[in-house]
């Protein structure tokens, strides 16, 4: 049913338990699982940290981002390795909802599985709005997964 599942993650906490959810999803598929890191530009005044070429004032920060994404992805490919599964890693910049959806889109993705809150979480009362976003977007199902 389901040949290629995207989990997108920010690194976060409340990501763990979608990484869970994901993993068991596409292990009962024999899936492959993609893990998705999206480095987010942060706006700073007139500039803009993350955005893909980075400047060099900013190259420290994008790097660090980056840094932060190899490792959300890398514990990622740990775990389902650990199912057997293979695994595709992948670090894209620009806004999480957009890279989401196409990132989904250019690699045939037949199903999202994402946490309901994020980094932010606190300040987003009911979903996430990187996740509601997707949701109302996406041309494939998204499983939400909430933490705890």
């Amino acid at each position: 049913m389901y040949d290629r599942i995207l989990v997108p993650t920010d690194g976060s906490d409340p990501a763990t338990a979608a990484i869970k959810e994901a993993i068991e999803l596409a292990a009962q598929n024999d899936a492959e699982l993609h893990a998705l890191y999206v480095v987010e530009p942060i706006p700073l005044g007139g500039f803009s940290a993350g955005a893909e070429p980075a400047s060099a004032e900013w190259s420290d920060v994008v790097e660090k981002q980056r840094d932060e994404g190899n490792a959300a992805t890398a514990e990622i490919a740990e775990l389902a390795r650990e199912h057997d599964l293979e695994v595709v890693e992948a670090i894209e910049h620009g806004k999480p909802n957009v890279q989401i959806l196409e990132y989904a889109d250019e690699h045939d993705i037949d199903a999202i599985v994402m946490g309901t809150h994020g980094r932010s979480g606190a300040d987003r009362l009911v979903l996430g709005s990187v996740t509601e976003k997707v949701v109302r977007k996406s041309e494939v199902p998204v499983l939400t997964v909430r933490m705890g």
